[in-house]
């Protein structure tokens, strides 16, 4: 799950991925509801940075329901779904992932981070993996939700495959 924003709203989303042995040459990647040209960097983030071996593998991503979405925001969202693709290790339900990656892995900050985590308490989340440089401030203060900060996106994708309450 992830949380963009719809103007000044956070919503809610489910990224779902799925990766398989490609039958042709050249692997297929396939975006629908997300900027192609961004998941084919995020791949490449997962190949150099996490040690995912993806370049003989087809993958394909799917916002669900219907929605469109070109924020950054949702970068470590896509990177969970991916990498619970590949790995074959699903991620932890009550886990949300908020935070933009760049290209060496590092994750950023996004804007209005308290509002995007309030949501997601709102809706019964229990954790959220947010990069360790964000905001500190009221989003230390949040009760309900478990706040789990990291700074690459190989440690956010073995912090969601943790289950919530366990430690990381």
């Amino acid at each position: 799950m992830a949380v963009p924003l719809e103007g000044s709203r956070p919503i809610l989303i489910e990224v779902q991925a799925l990766t398989t042995a490609t039958s042709f040459g050249n692997p297929r990647r396939t975006a629908t509801g997300f900027d192609l040209n961004r998941l084919q960097m995020l791949i490449a983030v997962l190949q150099q940075r996490v040690g995912y071996s993806l370049g003989t593998h087809d993958v394909f991503i799917n916002v669900v329901g219907g929605l469109r979405v070109g924020e950054p925001a949702v970068d470590l969202g896509v990177i969970a779904a991916v990498g619970s693709s590949h790995a074959g290790k699903p991620v932890d339900r009550h886990t949300v992932f908020i935070g933009e990656v760049g290209l060496s892995g590092e994750l950023r900050s996004v804007s209005q981070l308290d509002r995007r985590l309030n949501e997601a308490q709102k809706l019964g989340f229990k954790r959220a993996i947010i990069p360790s440089n964000a905001y500190r401030g009221p989003t230390d203060r949040l009760s309900g939700i478990e706040v789990v900060r990291v700074s690459t996106a190989r440690e956010a994708i073995e912090a969601g495959f943790t289950p919530s309450g366990s430690s990381v």
